[in-house]
């Protein structure tokens, strides 16, 4: 289960000789072991009341918008968390440390675990325009961060290693920037008909991006199939809502909205299981077929050496 190059290279006498696998200590596996120790503190501080503070749960009741999720939706951060930490022991072991998934990780997660904290902190104190920013923040970050893990080839253990901790939480986050978005105008007492346009944005935001992820490939599947259980969280939360929503919107006016939110689970559904459908029947074996091409139109380089009256070798690689 490693992501490290570990083909074989020709030597002068043609044989093959594996290539060498770097195992020294960098900075990015200890900034993210640091990071992931100093957000942990931040987080579990609050939640389990080591610091005074009240906690996501109660805030979330308190600023409860028309879109916010079912409560049982945000045990993903456990899985989150539990993930993270598994992706931030893997990197120590000696061929991992210099892996491209650690390389194309970059800063990211440090400077994300910064904004998060920032987040956790504001939320707390009730800084809900701060908050905001710092929700925003996270999200460009751990964007970013998708893309750029999105961006060399892997394996499925590969991807469950390093990619899908960051994706997995850039999910969750696009959810959790719509719902932050909805506390703003809670928090500064907007309008009714201010709150419904903003929830419906929202919405039609997510339902967009779970889309825009699925058009690329390789895709990565793991961000619309959270904004999926997101999604499915606001419906299930709406079945049944809270008392501070039946006072300010009228029956119908929720039903609207819970509808919206059925059409959009449906629409990312039918996204989700098209788009498999695509990659097994027409991208994925595209993709193999010219992976194939290519390597056929390659020349073996025994045969360039017999043909060739020169011992030169084709390429730099081939010289080591």
């Amino acid at each position: 289960m490693t992501d490290v190059d570990t083909s074989t290279k020709s030597t002068n006498n043609g044989d093959s000789a594996p290539a060498v696998v770097d195992k020294s200590f960098n900075r990015f596996i200890f900034l993210n072991l640091i990071f992931y120790i100093l957000n942990s503190l931040v987080t579990y501080s609050i939640q389990f009341g080591w610091i005074d503070r009240p906690d996501n749960g109660e805030l979330s009741d308190k600023y409860q918008s028309i879109v916010t999720p079912f409560g049982t939706s945000f045990l993903i951060w456990s899985v989150i968390f539990m993930w993270q930490l598994f992706w931030v022991i893997w990197q120590f072991i000696p061929s991992q440390r210099n892996s491209e998934g650690v390389i194309k990780a970059w800063y990211y997660y440090p400077i994300m675990s910064v904004f998060q904290a920032g987040w956790t902190i504001s939320f707390s104190y009730e800084i809900m325009w701060l908050a905001l920013i710092f929700m925003y923040g996270i999200l460009a970050t751990l964007i970013i961060a998708s893309m750029s893990l999105q961006s060399y080839k892997k394996t499925w253990k590969g991807y469950m290693l390093w990619q899908g901790p960051f994706s997995l939480q850039t999910g969750w986050i696009m959810a959790a920037s719509a719902v932050m978005t909805n506390t703003i105008p809670v928090a500064y007492n907007a309008s009714t008909t201010g709150k419904l346009i903003v929830s419906w944005l929202s919405l039609l935001v997510l339902v967009v991006t779970a889309f825009s992820w699925l058009s690329s490939y390789p895709v990565d599947f793991a961000i619309p199939l959270v904004i999926l259980w997101a999604l499915g969280g606001v419906y299930a939360e709406l079945q049944s809502p809270a008392d501070m929503i039946l006072n300010e919107f009228s029956t119908k006016q929720i039903n609207y909205v819970q509808n919206g939110v059925l059409a959009g689970m449906c629409l990312v559904g039918v996204g989700i299981v098209a788009k498999v459908l695509y990659v097994l029947i027409k991208q994925r074996p595209q993709s193999l077929k010219e992976q194939q091409q290519a390597t056929a139109g390659k020349k073996d380089p025994a045969c360039a050496d017999s043909e060739s009256s020169a011992s030169v070798p084709a390429s730099a690689e081939e010289a080591v």
